[in-house]
C-alpha cells in the first residue's frame, strides 16, 4: 500500500497525457462520423430531443414516441441539461462520455498503485484500460449513458480501496442512474464482496454492502413494476429480445431448470459468433479468470447480452461492453497483486502489464478498431464536397419544423420538438414488437437519403417485401408503408443525386401534379397502375459544376401496387457508374406527375457518356440480396436509352 498523498511521478504525467491524447482522438473521430452523417441510429437524437424538450418545459420525446426514462430508466441524462442549454449542440453528450471514458486512466493508475504497484506498472495498467479495443468501441459509438458505467464503476472501487464509504455511495448511486439493468450487477457486486469480506465486523459490512445492496434491489422492482410500465406503454417491447427462451420471464426461468438446452444453445451461438467475451479477456491475457468473483459480478450483465437473439448485442463494437470493461480490468489488476502470493516466478508481476499494453495493441489491429478511426478520419478530409451538399440540403428546414428523416440525420435535426424516424414509417412495426406502428401525422418535411444502408437496411428488417408476421399479419412493403404515409398530404418535391425533401403544401396541388391524363402517347413502360409516359434529359453537353438534369413525366391509374426505384447509369468507354435517385414519385397517389431530379456531375470526367435509366423493385432485390438468394434481376423493364452527353472541362 502507499499513501494517499502520492507525490507527483512521471507515471502520472504520462498517464494524464494518454487521457488527453485518447479524448481528443476519440472526440474528434466522433465528430468526423457525425458530420458525415455516419451515426447509424437513433440514440443520440433520442436524448438530445429528451433534454431539449426538458429545458423547454416539454416532456413528449417524438423521435421514440416514449418519454425520457420509457425507452431506459436512466436519470443520469438529467445531468446534461445545463450543459445543452448552454452549448446547445448535440455532440456535448458525445464530448462529456468521452471524457468520463478518458478519466479510466487516472483512475486505474490510482486503484494499482493502492494495490501496491510501483509507478511504472501502475501507468501500463492504467493505460491499458483505454488501450483496450472496447474503451474506443464505447467512445465512438455515439452516445450512451450506459458507456458512463465503465468509469463510474472504477471511481466506486477506488473509493472501496481508499476506504471512503462517501464516495462509494456517491458513484454506487451513479452507477444505478446509468441503465435500469445496473441494479442487479450492483446487487450481485455486493452479494460477492460481503461474502468475500464476511471477516470484516458486520456494522462494516452493513454499511459498505448490505445496505447498497437494498437499495439496489429497491430500485430495480421500483425500475420493472412502476416506472418502465408508466412511460413504455409497449412501445418497446425489450422481452422480445428473449421469446426463444420463454413467453415471460417465469416461463423463461422455468425453462432454465426443465429445457436447459434453450439457454445453452443461445451461449453457443452468442459465444462462437460473436466477440463480445473474447474481446475483453484476450486483451487482458485471459487474466479475469483467475479472479472469478468479478466473472461472477458480471454475470448478469453477460447473460442479459449473451441471451439475446440480436446479433449486435454479442458484438464488441458498441457500448454493451462498457461494465464489462471496469469489472475485466479490476479482476486483471487483481490478479497480478496476487501473484506474490501465488508463489510465481518474481519477473512475472513485472511483465505481465508490459504483456497487456502490447496484447491490448494487437487486439486493436485484430478487431479493426485503429484501421477505423483512421479511414473514418481519411474519409472526413476527402468528404467535404458531399458533407456540405448534405448540410445545405437540411439547411432548407426550418428549425421549428415538422420533421421525418433516416437515421444519420436525426441527431442533427434534434433540437425541436417534433421529429420522426423514417426507419419505423419504412419497418410499420414498433420496436422489438409485433406490434403495428401507427405514423404520426403528415409533417412539414420529409428528407429522404436513398442511399442511407442504416435507414435502408434490409438485415434489420427496416426495409422489406411485403411480409407476414408470425401471428400470421400482412405488412405491406417498405415503398407502399412510405407511399401510404405520403399520400395523407400534397408535397412539393426536391430531388438532388440520393436526397429528396418533400414540402407539405398544406392541401394545395403542386405545379408538377394532375388528375388529368396530359398524353395519350404510349408510355416507356407500364407496370400495373403505373406508367413512365416520358423521361428526358436537359442539356446533352455540360460543364461541372453545371448539374445534369433529368425529367420524368408519370402517369397513375387506380391503386398503385409497384413503386419503381430509378438508377441512372453513365457508360464511358468499358466504366459505368450508377446515381441513385430512389423511389420515384412515392408522394403521389393518382393521376399524372411530373418530376425533376438533379445530378451532380463535379466528379465526373470530361468525355462522351451514354446514359440508360434502369428501373426496378428495389425491397425484393434488397431483400433477396440479403437473404443469400444472389442478385436476381427485379427489373421492372428493360433499361431506358437516355442517349449520350458530353461533360465539358
Amino acid at each position: 500500500m502507499i499513501k494517499g498523498n502520492d507525490e507527483r511521478t512521471p507515471g502520472k504525467v504520462v498517464i494524464t497525457t494518454i487521457a488527453a491524447i485518447s479524448f481528443l482522438v476519440w472526440t474528434w473521430t466522433s465528430y468526423a462520423r457525425w458530420s458525415d452523417f455516419q451515426y447509424r441510429s437513433f440514440d443520440l437524437a433520442y436524448y438530445v430531443q429528451a433534454i431539449w424538450q426538458l429545458i423547454h418545459g416539454r416532456f413528449d420525446v417524438s423521435v421514440e414516441n416514449v418519454p425520457l426514462l420509457g425507452n431506459h430508466v436512466e436519470p443520469i441524462v438529467f445531468l446534461f441539461a445545463p450543459l445543452l442549454a448552454i452549448f446547445r449542440h448535440p455532440l456535448v453528450f458525445v464530448a462529456v462520455q468521452n471524457a468520463a471514458l478518458a478519466s479510466m486512466a487516472p483512475v486505474g493508475y490510482s486503484i494499482a498503485r493502492r494495490l501496491g504497484f510501483d509507478s511504472r506498472r501502475a501507468s501500463l495498467l492504467g493505460i491499458a484500460i483505454l488501450l483496450a479495443p472496447a474503451a474506443g468501441f464505447i467512445a465512438l459509438h455515439e452516445f450512451h449513458p450506459e458507456a458512463l458505467t465503465a468509469p463510474f464503476l472504477l471511481l466506486m472501487f477506488q473509493a472501496r480501496v481508499t476506504k471512503s464509504l462517501w464516495r462509494h455511495w456517491l458513484w454506487f448511486v451513479a452507477v444505478l442512474a446509468c441503465k435500469e439493468n445496473m441494479a442487479l450487477l450492483l446487487a450481485v457486486y455486493c452479494i460477492i464482496l460481503c461474502i468475500s469480506e464476511r471477516n470484516r465486523a458486520f456494522a462494516e459490512l452493513r454499511r459498505w454492502y448490505l445496505w447498497p445492496m437494498s437499495v439496489a434491489i429497491i430500485w430495480f422492482v421500483i425500475c420493472t413494476r412502476v416506472i418502465t410500465p408508466a412511460l413504455n406503454s409497449g412501445n418497446i417491447d425489450y422481452l422480445g429480445l428473449y421469446d426463444r427462451l420463454g413467453t415471460s420471464p417465469g416461463n423463461i426461468l422455468l425453462n432454465a431448470f426443465v429445457r436447459p438446452q434453450l439457454i445453452g444453445r443461445a451461449l453457443l451461438e452468442s459465444l462462437t459468433h460473436g466477440n463480445l467475451v473474447w474481446g475483453l479477456l484476450f486483451p487482458f491475457l485471459c487474466l479475469p479468470l483467475l479472479r472469478p468473483r468479478w466473472i461472477l459480478i458480471a454475470t448478469p450483465v453477460l447473460l442479459q447480452h449473451l441471451l439475446s437473439w440480436r446479433s449486435s448485442e454479442w458484438m464488441i463494437h458498441l457500448h454493451y461492453g462498457a461494465p464489462l470493461l471496469a469489472l475485466f480490468w479490476i479482476a486483471s489488476v487483481e490478479a497480478i497483486a496476487a501473484f506474490d502470493r501465488w508463489k510465481l516466478p518474481a519477473f512475472l508481476p513485472r511483465i505481465v502489464p508490459w504483456l497487456i499494453v502490447v496484447a491490448c495493441v494487437i487486439a486493436q489491429f485484430w478487431l479493426g478498431l485503429l484501421s477505423g478511426i483512421v479511414s473514418k478520419n481519411a474519409d472526413w478530409f476527402e468528404g467535404g464536397p458531399e458533407r456540405a451538399r448534405k448540410n445545405a440540403f437540411i439547411a432548407q428546414i426550418p428549425p421549428t419544423s415538422s420533421v421525418v428523416a433516416p437515421l444519420p440525420y436525426l441527431s442533427h435535426l434534434a433540437m425541436r420538438e417534433q421529429l420522426y424516424s423514417l426507419h419505423y414509417i419504412l419497418k410499420g412495426l414498433k420496436t422489438l414488437s409485433q406490434s403495428s406502428y401507427e405514423p404520426p401525422p403528415p409533417p412539414d418535411f420529409v428528407l429522404i437519403d436513398y442511399r442511407d444502408t442504416a435507414t435502408f437496411d434490409p438485415s434489420a428488417g427496416f426495409y422489406h417485401p411485403t411480409m407476414k408476421t408470425v401471428d400470421g399479419r400482412i405488412i405491406p412493403s417498405s415503398d407502399r408503408l412510405l407511399h401510404d404515409f405520403l399520400e395523407r398530404a400534397t408535397w412539393a418535391a426536391v430531388s438532388q443525386d440520393e436526397l429528396t425533401l418533400l414540402r407539405n403544401t398544406g392541401g394545395a396541388m403542386t405545379a408538377f401534379a394532375s388528375k388529368e391524363s396530359l398524353s395519350d402517347k404510349a408510355p416507356v413502360f407500364a407496370v400495373g397502375a403505373t406508367q413512365l409516359l416520358s423521361i428526358e434529359t436537359g442539356s446533352k453537353t455540360i460543364s461541372p459544376p453545371q448539374p445534369l438534369e433529368i425529367h420524368l413525366h408519370w402517369k397513375f391509374q387506380g391503386e398503385r401496387e409497384v413503386f419503381p426505384w430509378m438508377l441512372l447509369r453513365l457508360s464511358p468507354d468499358q466504366k459505368s457508374t450508377l446515381f441513385v435517385k430512389g423511389l420515384c414519385a412515392p408522394e403521389v397517389a393518382e393521376g399524372t406527375h411530373f418530376e425533376n431530379w438533379t445530378v451532380t456531375t463535379t466528379e465526373l470526367l470530361p468525355g462522351d457518356y451514354v446514359l440508360e435509366a434502369l428501373f426496378l423493385d428495389n425491397s425484393k432485390q434488397a431483400w433477396s440480396q440479403t437473404v443469400g438468394r444472389g442478385r436476381p434481376s427485379n427489373l421492372l423493364a428493360p433499361p431506358v436509352s437516355l442517349g449520350r452527353f458530353k461533360v465539358e472541362k
